[in-house]
Order: C-alpha cells, then sequence, then structure tokens
C-alpha cells in the first residue's frame, strides 16, 4: 500500500502537528507550500493523499497525481477542489466541519451585537473625545427574529447562542434537520424568511445555488432596520448590492467576516459603509481550533487510506476495506 501523504500547501509554516497523527500509523508524511500550478503538481507527486488548504484543486492538477486516493482540505469549506472532477477519478475530497462550532459561532454573534450597539461607532467618536453624540441605530434584541440560512452544524451552534440571548430563531435550510431541545421555526424558503428576521446570520457552503445569493432582490425583501451577518463564504452575497443598500438605507447594518474578493481591496465599497463591521475571514480562529482543523485534516487522510470512513468525505467516494 502506497504510505505518501503529502501536505501540498499551507499556511502553517510547518508539519508539526499534522506528522505525528500521520506517522502515528504508519504513514509517510511530506510537506510544501507550493504555490504555482507546476509546483502544486510536483508537490503531490507519488502520494495518496494530499492536504491543501487554500490554492486551487483543478482536474489538471488531479490529472498530475495518478496515486491520489484521496485530498483532505483544511477547513469546513471545499469550494477551492473540484470535488467532482475528484469523484470522477475516484478520487475523495473530505473536509473538517465540525473544527470550529463555537468560535465561528462566537463571531456571528458578536458581529450583530456589535452592529446592534454601534460599538465599533462609538469607541471611534469615544476616541476623538466625542461624549453620546448620536444614539442613532442602538436597539436591544432580546424578543427580536434571529435567521439562519443554513442550519448545518455551524447554524445550530449560532442558533443556540442567539436563543440564549432571547431572540426566536428562525431558520431555512434545503434539508432541515431540527436541533433537539431549540424551539426553531423553518421556512419554506428564502423569500418567506428574509421579510420576517430581524438579524440574517448566512451559514452555507458556496456552491452553485448559494453564489450570490444575497443580491439586489433579496435585500429588497428585508425589513429596513434589519442586519446581516455573514461568517459562511464571501461570494455568497453580492457585496456590491450590499453596500448599495446600507447607503439607501433598505438594511440597517451588517457584519462581514467574508468578503466577495480577499483580501478586502482597498477601493471596495463596503469600506466607505458606517453601518457595517468588517473582519478579515477569520471567525474560525483560535489556538484551539487551529489544532483541531490541523490534526483532523491529516486524521481525515490517514483514516481514508486506512479503510475508514469517518463521515467527512463530501464526494461519495469511500475508501476500501481491507
Amino acid at each position: 500500500m502506497n504510505t505518501l501523504i503529502s501536505i501540498v500547501q499551507s499556511d502553517f509554516g510547518n508539519d508539526d502537528v499534522e506528522r505525528p497523527v500521520i506517522t502515528a500509523r504508519g504513514f509517510e508524511c511530506r510537506w510544501h507550500n507550493a504555490q504555482t500550478t507546476e509546483a502544486i503538481i510536483a508537490a503531490g507527486q507519488g502520494a495518496a493523499g494530499i492536504l491543501v488548504e487554500w490554492v486551487n484543486i483543478t482536474d489538471d492538477i488531479l490529472a498530475g497525481w495518478p496515486e491520489c486516493k484521496v485530498v483532505a482540505r483544511y477547513g469546513v469549506g471545499y469550494d477551492n477542489i473540484d470535488h467532482e472532477a475528484a469523484a470522477k477519478r475516484g478520487i475523495a475530497v473530505m473536509n473538517v466541519p465540525d473544527y470550529c462550532l463555537d468560535e465561528v459561532g462566537e463571531h456571528a454573534i458578536a458581529l450583530m451585537l456589535g452592529v446592534s450597539r454601534n460599538i465599533v461607532r462609538n469607541n471611534d467618536e469615544l476616541r476623538r473625545g466625542e461624549w453620546r453624540s448620536s444614539f442613532s441605530g442602538f436597539r436591544t434584541l432580546t424578543g427580536k427574529t434571529f435567521g439562519i440560512v443554513g442550519f448545518g452544524r455551524i447554524g445550530k451552534a449560532t442558533a443556540k447562542r442567539a436563543a440564549g440571548l432571547g431572540m426566536r430563531v428562525m431558520a431555512y435550510d434545503i434539508n432541515p434537520v431540527p436541533l433537539p431541545g431549540l424551539d426553531v421555526t423553518f421556512t419554506n424558503s428564502l423569500e418567506e424568511l428574509l421579510p420576517q428576521v430581524d438579524v440574517l446570520s448566512l451559514h452555507v457552503p458556496l456552491t452553485p445555488l448559494t453564489r450570490r445569493m444575497i443580491d439586489r432582490s433579496k435585500l429588497a425583501l428585508m425589513k429596513k432596520d434589519a442586519i446581516l451577518v455573514n461568517t459562511a463564504r464571501g461570494p455568497v452575497v453580492v457585496q456590491q448590492d450590499l453596500a448599495d443598500a446600507l447607503v439607501q438605507g433598505q438594511i440597517a447594518g451588517a457584519g462581514l467576516d467574508v468578503h466577495e474578493v480577499e483580501p478586502l481591496p482597498m477601493d471596495a465599497p463596503i469600506r466607505q459603509c458606517p453601518n457595517v463591521i468588517l473582519t478579515s475571514h477569520m471567525a474560525f480562529y483560535s489556538p484551539e481550533s487551529l489544532i483541531r482543523m490541523r490534526s483532523w485534516t491529516a486524521q481525515n487522510a490517514v483514516d481514508f487510506l486506512s479503510g475508514i470512513d469517518n463521515g467527512r468525505i463530501v464526494n461519495g467516494i469511500k475508501p476500501a476495506v481491507g
């Protein structure tokens, strides 16, 4: 059996976390941080398992890895991997959907609270020497409706926190699975959900169905005092349409951890909106979550090559048993 697992690309600068996980089960670990197509293909040559973070893995790259059986992606999203092309080649694609549930849930709620209480604006005013210059935009969230699009693991983690603040929880998901012990009202469509919520929090993967899901027409369905929170993927929202809606008062505010183009360009119109809080795609992070992501990604490759289906395969390719 081919026992080589190659870390083709990551931003971590070493394999200190992955290597012990990989070698403990008798596999060999090789570390790279390839960026170009040629280097990516070369880094994966001869490997049965591939670990990758941000670089795009296309069908052409997969074709250059004839011995590859599994591509394990660091993180929840896997839109940078052509998972359909991988399936056609019999290559499994895996993710780690549960490594940062608390972190993203907390970050989404923090963005909501920051916008609803004008924390950033008030902080800036106070530093400039202004005292209580305006109470405009301040609100309470108790008794308000928290709407979730995408009621998966992270959506559920966020919903529990919103309910803990005394908010009513509604959700839309194409395959809704209730959370025992949590009272959630599900809608049959996004269009049904939007007019009812005071806060809309996005927790969907980036797919052809969700790309540009929230555009001008959807924003027009929301309440004028509503808040949009996005900790999912930037291209789920048409950011120019959101900037226009904020400037025109179509909605009251937004908290964005992810952006249509990353890093966020300096000339992005959303930067000029005073009623938005922007963070730099960091909702996933804590020292603990980073360790979980790295070790669980390595474990995914090891499990698959050992004939174990641990439930994290996203494109239907099952491991060979025995």
